[in-house]
């Protein structure tokens, strides 16, 4: 039976929903020490108990070589692997380094879409964790405007 024009946008507005739920309640949970972290691997650290993550091409992120402006960052990460707990979303030169953590329930798919800021030029990167390990994939952003108080 095909999925009627109805069914998918009510579906879509749960998932976009869900999503701003999770994420909300996500970043509530966040310990103190991801905001006070020095460095972007200290606050990964303290955001997921470790740093240590493996390059692996089932995290595909995509985001634009080119912003325009650092306001407003389209990002998505599809994740092809199985039992994703979570996604979190990361920009090295941010005053805040971990920009996002959306949590996942096991029959859920490893699929986010969302607007980020980002400060100035740097490496966006997905960190997906599945079945306790940490996968990454990670690109490049030119920032021409930055997003978060900067020029």
């Amino acid at each position: 039976m095909p999925l009627s024009r109805r069914t998918f946008v009510r579906a879509s507005l749960v998932g976009t929903a869900l999503t701003a739920v999770a994420s909300q309640h996500a970043n509530a949970a966040l310990p103190r020490a991801v905001f006070s972290a020095v460095s972007p691997a200290d606050a990964i650290r303290a955001a997921l108990g470790s740093d240590t993550m493996v390059s692996d091409e089932r995290v595909r992120i995509v985001v634009p070589d080119r912003a325009e402006n650092g306001d407003v960052v389209p990002v998505s990460v599809d994740a092809d692997l199985p039992n994703i707990q979570r996604i979190t979303l990361v920009a090295d030169k941010n005053p805040l380094p971990v920009i996002a953590t959306f949590s996942f329930a096991p029959e859920v798919q490893g699929l986010v879409a969302t607007r980020v800021k980002l400060a100035e030029t740097c490496n966006v990167t997905a960190i997906v964790e599945s079945d306790g390990k940490l996968h990454m994939g990670s690109k490049p952003v030119q920032v021409m405007i930055g997003g978060c108080g900067g020029e």
